[in-house]
């Protein structure tokens, strides 16, 4: 099984599970002094409502929520289940998320019976939280304060009407308390309480602002204009956000493969130049016209990020793929050009991707993918395979793949479009087969090559290793395979024919000296 489906095969797993505990719940609580106080809400209740809308068993339901509206009700209630459930062992003991802030976990570490009916809850991880109403008394930061609240109050602190339905855990029923979240889920639109001013919510929790950008992303659902409006008045309060947070839900948008969109709309609404800066400045950057007739760097950069492949390396490569054109376009004999622009966008991207707060493996690899995906195009049809084999070797086996896809991305992303790129591929799927195999390391190292040419570590060494690899390379376009006698031998040549070159320049330089 690949690692994709393995994390496919848990996400459904704990979903699974998480709709076990609201069964479980729905047994358990009648009768307790927590009927009908205990609800689901957010976005588990908004997939159920919609896959019922839908009729589409396919629709998963996952991270359930709980609230109870009852003076410190999470704590009493998941107390409560831990002390009633007889096998103690498959449940984590329930504890505390964050000093004085009443939000309580259980675990659910094995599938639990309860009065002879099995549940199969293994794996999920379950929230509860009191009830709450908040309010944000610091403007430069999301620090909020809380205070109990009703079932109302609670609800009117959420962002967003789609995920501000509740369900009863002791009945089932779904409940609308806003009036309107039902025929919103229904018709598709994003906006905010009826009761809370759209000023108040993005300015008291800008985040939200990403939100809406990846549930418009996700599920294609309409913004009406006055939210639009509010976002572009309120786009500055981002600054406020950690970069993290920020990432976080870039991350969730990218893996959907609808970063294009979520970057249209921030570009629409003021976000852009907050957030990435270096992706507006792509803006009017004109290119030459008879390659690039869709318009200038950004335009083209929406086309290729439509293009790219969905996941974080995908897209985010694709989105900053040309974002060192601004410093290096250049118009010489009445041409556009932007020369090393490859190069300056990968120190750009890897700068990018450190503010946001990338780690360290994913910044690198998209830094390498942007500096090469020039070089992708640039092989084309006339290059041998040593030129190919090279290619191949430098970026890895696993980074080949990931820089084709974006080649090929950035070659539909304009205007006329080319298709060189699966023949690149099929060329290069063809050389991977051969025999010899590419050698990412010579066939003598570092020690070998020292005692064969008795010359110390340096940078010596590292020319050998760089002149027996190329070496590899001509003798696998013939067909052959290069033995250990053969390099050294080789290597003999070469560094003899290089001594010699030095002696013969050290003694013109004495004779003129």
């Amino acid at each position: 099984m690949s690692p994709e489906m393995k994390i496919a095969e848990n996400f459904i797993q704990a979903s699974q599970a998480e709709e076990e505990v609201e069964r479980f719940l729905k047994a358990f609580l009648p009768g307790t002094e927590f009927s009908n106080k205990v609800h689901a809400v957010g976005g588990y209740v908004r997939d159920q409502y919609l896959r019922l809308l839908k009729n589409d068993p396919k629709i998963e339901a996952k991270d359930l929520d709980i609230v109870v509206e009852m003076k410190d009700g999470a704590e009493k209630f998941t107390k409560y289940i831990y002390d009633k459930l007889e096998e103690k062992e498959s449940v984590s003991q329930p504890r505390q998320l964050g000093k004085g802030y009443p939000i309580w976990q259980i675990t659910f570490k094995e599938n639990i019976k309860y009065k002879n009916e099995f549940y199969k809850t293994k794996g999920a991880v379950v929230e509860f939280a009191d009830t709450m109403k908040e309010s944000y008394p610091d403007s430069e930061s999301r620090q909020r304060k809380t205070e109990p609240g009703t079932l109302k109050d609670d609800i009117e602190r959420r962002d967003f009407t789609v995920n501000q339905m509740l369900k009863d855990l002791t009945t089932g029923e779904f409940k609308d308390f806003t009036g309107v979240s039902k025929e919103d889920i229904s018709k598709g639109v994003l906006r905010g309480h009826p009761n809370v001013p759209l000023d108040n919510m993005f300015n008291n929790d800008p985040l939200r602002m990403i939100r809406l950008l990846r549930f418009q992303a996700k599920y294609d659902w309409d913004i009406p204009m006055a939210v639009l409006r509010a976002v572009k008045r309120n786009a500055e309060r981002i600054n406020i956000v950690s970069s993290e947070r920020i990432m976080g839900e870039l991350e969730k948008i990218m893996n959907l493969g609808k970063l294009n969109k979520a970057i249209k709309l921030m570009s629409a609404t003021g976000l852009l130049k907050h957030i990435l800066p270096e992706v507006e400045a792509l803006k009017g950057v004109k290119q030459r016209e008879d390659y690039h007739s869709e318009g200038d760097v950004y335009r083209h950069t929406l086309m290729v990020l439509k293009n790219a492949p969905a996941g974080v390396e995908n897209q985010i490569a694709a989105l900053l793929h040309d974002v060192g054109k601004p410093a290096t376009t250049k118009l010489i004999e009445d041409k556009i050009t932007s020369k090393g622009h490859e190069d300056v966008g990968a120190d750009m991207a890897e700068a990018i991707m450190k503010r946001l707060k990338f780690d360290n493996d994913t910044t690198e690899r998209v830094k390498k993918m942007v500096k090469n995906h020039m070089r992708a195009h640039s092989l084309g049809r006339a290059s041998g395979p040593k030129a190919i084999r090279k290619f191949v070797r430098d970026m890895g086996d696993e980074l080949i793949d990931a820089v084709l896809y974006l080649a090929e991305a950035d070659e539909l992303g304009k205007i006329p479009a080319t298709h060189d790129i699966p023949d690149l591929r099929k060329r290069i799927d063809e050389i991977r087969k051969e025999t010899p195999k590419i050698v990412k390391e010579p066939v003598l190292n570092g020690t070998e090559i020292m005692d064969f040419l008795k010359i110390p570590t340096g940078t010596e060494v590292g020319r050998a290793k760089k002149f027996l690899i190329d070496l590899e390379d001509d003798y696998a376009d013939k067909g052959k395979t290069l033995t250990k006698e053969d390099a050294k031998k080789e290597l003999m040549k070469e560094f003899s024919k290089k001594a010699s070159i030095a002696d013969m320049l050290r003694k013109i330089s004495a004779i003129f000296s």
